[in-house]
């Protein structure tokens, strides 16, 4: 029979401080890599809300401004319009010019 012999590794004072020191090390970067992570997540959730905001503003303007290609002809519209209503106002005014004279 193989008699397996499992032998116990007795640690020393020694070994042991280092295990602590290893052990404390792992805990600090540990901890220093929650709190990284933790501003990173808060970095991108401000980002995200920005990319929204600019996502909604940029939505509104496409609306606002799908009708600006009819513009180009409002000058010469309005134009005439204005013409036509000074037209009008002086046909007006010669008319009351007449009324009072008579």
């Amino acid at each position: 029979m193989n008699a397996t012999v499992v032998t116990a590794h007795v640690l020393t004072g020694d070994d042991r401080a280092f295990w602590y020191v290893a052990l404390g090390i792992g805990l600090v970067v540990i901890l220093v890599v929650i709190v990284l992570l933790t501003f990173l997540r808060s970095l991108v959730q401000e980002i995200d809300d920005g990319v929204e905001f600019l996502w909604t503003v940029t939505k509104r303007m496409a609306i606002n401004t799908t009708g600006a290609y009819q513009l180009a002809g409002s000058a010469s519209i309005l134009r005439a319009l204005r013409e036509e209503a000074m037209r009008q106002d002086k046909l007006l005014e010669e008319r009351n010019a007449e009324g009072a004279r008579a």
